[in-house]
């Protein structure tokens, strides 16, 4: 072989590795994607956040009150044949008001005693799921509100079962908002009168992007393809076809829009294009000062949200 042919035979031996690197190189920072994203076993930010077996009680009155209070653990079976657990306090036996309250990413319902204590003081009897993959639900991995959406669908036609006369107020943070958000684009039973989100986001690609950005540093578009291989080989859907924005353009349940001015990690330009977006009858709150999560926080946080909830409940 020539000298000239050896240069070049080394050359494209050269370029072929380098592609080769390159493709694991893409792929490999796809799947870490990923795994910290929707994967709650594995997620080196969800450790530990998921898999609780019992309600994690807070001091004092809630300690009190949780003791004291009529409480069930129900379970379903998801679309996809997983067994769904929920927390149901019926504290107010009369009321045929009900609350479902969907905790955050990969917490679980005991995340939400501050919520429960709030809607049963008001007259509501609860109902607080574990998403799928957390607290006393079998799963591995999170959608991010969109497979949750369906499951929160199948919680209000099981209280249904329980309660025919059934008022239903739906409420969620982050990734339990974005669930409420994306079941309210979907028909609903008229026992469904309103809806409360905290921190939501506007779909499940922009909150993976905005996750990239924030902890990788770079910009992640680029990737999205080979992340969402991963989503539709194991979530079963693509993140280019769930879009919640497309689903409160078709809402008809009157929703509240709450989140922090200083969220970080759900941009809180979010919660003005989710507002914007929706059809339906609304209102929109922001707690000044407020990070990731910490809008509840705010001394008027619960007073918005019971008096929007009263205009629609009897």
């Amino acid at each position: 072989m020539s000298e000239k042919k050896k240069k070049k035979h080394t050359l494209l031996k050269a370029a072929g590795v380098t592609a080769v690197t390159a493709t694991a190189a893409y792929a490999g920072f796809g799947y870490y994607v990923f795994r910290n994203t929707f994967d709650l076993q594995h997620s080196t930010l969800y450790t530990g956040k998921n898999g609780v077996k019992r309600l994690a009680t807070g001091a004092d009155d809630r300690n009190e009150w949780f003791a004291h209070s009529t409480r069930d653990d129900d379970f379903i079976d998801s679309y996809d044949g997983l067994k769904l657990h929920a927390l149901r306090i019926t504290n107010n036996p009369e009321s045929h008001k009900w609350m479902i309250i969907l905790h955050g990413i990969g917490s679980y319902c005991g995340g939400m005693l501050n919520q429960m204590y709030e809607a049963d003081f008001r007259g509501f009897n609860v109902l607080a799921p574990d998403a799928r993959g957390c607290g006393m639900s079998e799963g591995q991995y999170t959608s991010l509100g969109w497979n949750e959406h369906y499951d929160l669908i199948s919680w209000i036609n099981f209280i249904l079962s329980v309660d025919a006369e059934a008022q239903i107020v739906l409420y969620g943070i982050n990734a339990g908002a974005a669930a409420v958000m994306n079941a309210t684009g979907d028909y609903l039973p008229q026992a469904v009168k309103c809806a409360v989100e905290d921190g939501g986001f506007t779909s499940v690609k922009d909150i993976v992007l905005a996750g990239i950005r924030k902890y990788a540093k770079v910009d992640g578009k680029i990737f999205l393809p080979s992340v969402d291989l991963y989503v539709k080989n194991i979530l079963h859907f693509s993140m280019n076809d769930v879009d919640t924005i497309r689903q409160l353009r078709q809402s008809a349940t009157p929703t509240l829009f709450m989140h922090g001015s200083e969220d970080d990690v759900v941009p809180t330009s979010m919660v003005f294009d989710c507002y914007y977006a929706c059809a339906s009858e609304k209102d929109l709150f922001t707690a000044e000062g407020a990070g990731f999560s910490e809008a509840q926080n705010d001394p008027d946080y619960y007073k918005v949200m019971f008096d929007f909830i009263a205009k629609y409940t009897a």
